[in-house]
């Protein structure tokens, strides 16, 4: 090799080396630029998230008429922007039911965003939101309290003058609000569901919040950015009379005309809310705990030959049959130590044998999600009907022999059920059925101890229960510092 070729080796060598250092201070220099800018975005949004969660605690304060205005201080903003959104995010509380739909509450609700390079911080509703990832989730809870059977929801509003502020300090005060913005509900409510509808950019960390916090049944539609909470009213029934029925004309008699009842002791074309979740949810409460055990004679098939084993009485408890059950011998229910649940998830078939209440004050209450049968002659007793109440999920009496003459002292809750009586039945008390004929000697007479009595028709599991609701609008305004 030449001393020529020699030297532009070297220049070449040099240049190449100069050229792998050069690019890899550039790798280096932009690698960690980015990395700095991430770091950098976290921190300022983690800044922003604490100033947000401490502006949502004054706002709450203020809202909720604790203090006319506080101060605020969302720290460093400079990192992103600050948006006001009067319009952003909207609520509404509805009540609805078979007949009608009564709105309490439909209105925007209003946003303060923080939007950072990747994650946006927000207050809304008196909670504080972020999304990042293209997910909302929830950083601090919004006013929204489900205690017992009660809701509270008083609505944080937001306004404001500035909708891009520059500064992240500023006033919150109380505003008073429009005219129109809350529909005055009468508590306690009767029959229904309240409904819970939130449209918001944040909407899958109100899902979050409603699935984990605030109990009911909760959806949410992706397209429409919307979650929706419901809560079930439960329904509470009279028995005032001996019979009501569903159907319009849904009584008939074609028997001894003495049997018949009066128009004033039955009424036609009641809507009756249907038992099945009730039952349900009690059919699962007393599958996961049940007093089975404690009573040689309950079976997997039902009650067997209980007048002769032990006491030759089942005491209280709970008792729970996993499919068809049916009662073998005659059966007494001691209820001196407490209530007696007979829980069935099928059908129950009394047969041809007694079922006995002992005289007492506690209940014995049956959760059929089949039907209620009986044959032959068997009697169904109870010193008062109140103690004994059947809520059935299908049919009554539709498994009967045509030849008997069989006696149900009690409260049947069976308002799905078709009944037309063969043979001769006598039921004391009060039915709630969808349609009842009867014929021959067949009676149907009340317990006046019935008068003033009530049954109480919830929600199954996931449907719970709401009684008293109280929605407010606040009005806060958000005045920064120019």
């Amino acid at each position: 090799m030449s001393h020529s070729e020699r030297g532009q080796s070297e220049v070449i060598g040099v240049v190449l080396l100069l050229a792998i250092t050069i690019g890899a201070v550039g790798v280096t220099v932009a690698t960690g630029s980015a990395a700095l800018g991430l770091v950098t975005d976290e921190a300022r949004s983690a800044s922003v998230e604490n100033g947000m969660s401490q502006l949502s605690s004054q706002s709450s304060l203020v809202a909720l008429g604790e203090t006319d205005a506080r101060q605020f201080d969302l720290g460093s903003v400079d990192g992103g922007e600050l948006r006001l959104d009067e319009s952003a995010g909207r609520v509404e509380v509805r009540i609805e039911n078979e007949t009608e739909t009564t709105t309490t509450y439909n209105g925007s609700i209003g946003t303060l965003e923080y939007v950072g390079d990747r994650r946006t911080v927000a207050m809304q509703g008196g909670g504080v939101w972020a999304t990042e990832g293209g997910r909302g989730r929830m950083i601090s809870p919004p006013e929204y309290h489900y205690r017992g059977e009660t809701l509270t929801f008083p609505i944080v509003r937001l306004t404001g003058t500035e909708s891009s502020p520059a500064s992240g300090t500023g006033v919150v005060r109380r505003t008073e609000g429009g005219p129109d913005g809350v529909t005055e509900t009468e508590n306690p409510l009767r029959n229904g569901t309240v409904v819970v509808e939130v449209q918001s950019e944040y909407y899958e960390g109100w899902y979050d919040f409603f699935t984990q916090r605030a109990d009911g049944t909760v959806t949410k539609d992706d397209a429409n950015r919307t979650t929706t909470a419901r809560l079930v009213v439960p329904e509470e029934v009279s028995f005032d009379r001996t019979l009501a029925v569903s159907k319009t004309d849904g009584y008939s008699h074609s028997g001894k005309k003495e049997n018949e009842l009066s128009e004033g002791d039955y009424v036609e074309g009641e809507r009756f809310p249907s038992p099945e979740s009730l039952i349900a949810d009690q059919i699962a409460a007393a599958e996961g705990d049940n007093d089975n055990g404690t009573e040689s004679c309950v079976v997997a098939s039902g009650f067997d030959g209980c007048e002769t084993t032990g006491s030759g009485a089942v005491g209280s408890g709970v008792y729970y049959f996993g499919g068809d059950a049916d009662v073998t011998g005659d059966l007494t229910f001691n209820t001196t130590d407490g209530d007696v649940v007979v829980a069935v998830d099928g059908d129950f078939d009394i047969g041809e044998n007694d079922v006995t209440v002992e005289d007492g004050t506690n209940n014995v209450t049956y959760y059929i999600n089949g039907s209620l049968d009986m044959q032959g002659d068997p009697t169904v007793s109870v010193d008062s009907a109140s103690r004994n109440v059947f809520y059935v999920n299908e049919g009554f009496l539709d498994g009967s022999g045509g030849d008997g003459s069989p006696t149900l002292e009690g409260v049947v809750y069976a308002p799905n059920a078709d009944v037309e009586t063969n043979g001769n039945p006598t039921l004391r008390g009060a039915f709630i059925t969808n349609s009842l004929s009867t014929k021959g000697n067949a009676k149907v007479e009340y317990d006046e101890s019935l008068k003033g009595q009530e049954i109480r028709i919830t929600g199954g599991s996931g449907q719970n229960p709401i009684t008293y609701l109280h929605v407010s609008e606040n009005v806060v305004e958000v005045d920064f510092d120019r």
